[in-house]
């Protein structure tokens, strides 16, 4: 059986993931132009990314350019993480 593909708001938000544990807390603020560049997306496609995952209740906008993940973004990276 083989790996399923990861879409491209699943690579933005194990990046998210690796960069906030990165800081220490799961929780913590980052930059959402700083994930999108560690994912190789432009900046256009970080807002539409960011626009529906916030839509679809994985993150939350902080002050600025900063994003940090809701309880519901946490289990899909913890499920997302075990395949």
């Amino acid at each position: 059986m083989s790996k399923k593909g990861l879409t491209k708001d699943e690579i933005f938000l194990l990046k998210l993931y690796e960069i906030a544990i990165g800081k220490g807390d799961p929780h913590a603020e980052v930059d959402r132009y700083v994930v999108g560049q560690a994912a190789g997306y432009n900046d256009r496609s970080v807002d539409n990314l960011v626009s529906l995952l916030c839509k679809a209740n994985f993150l939350k906008k902080g002050e600025g350019n900063a994003l940090y993940f809701t309880e519901h973004g946490l289990r899909l990276v913890e499920h997302l993480k075990s395949f």
